[in-house]
């Protein structure tokens, strides 16, 4: 599935919970849900832009941010 940009409201809030390494739940278009820290954005070319999560049990994720359902923190 070819990447479609987000808004750049959504795209500031992600930069905002990287900055502060903030725990975040993210539910997936696809139903999946991962909890975690929010370590950094990354652009890779020709796939799109990625939200890096550390989670706890599972290690790094990747989660391209047009993937992106739900996001809360806490």
């Amino acid at each position: 599935m070819k990447y479609q940009p987000i808004k750049c409201g959504d795209y500031d809030q992600y930069e905002l919970l990287c900055m502060q390494s903030a725990r975040v739940k993210i539910i997936t278009t696809d139903d999946q849900e991962l909890i975690g820290n929010a370590k950094n954005l990354l652009n890779l070319k020709g796939q799109g832009e990625f939200l890096l999560i550390e989670c706890q049990e599972q290690g790094e994720h990747k989660v391209r941010l047009d993937e992106i359902k739900a996001i809360s923190y806490f």
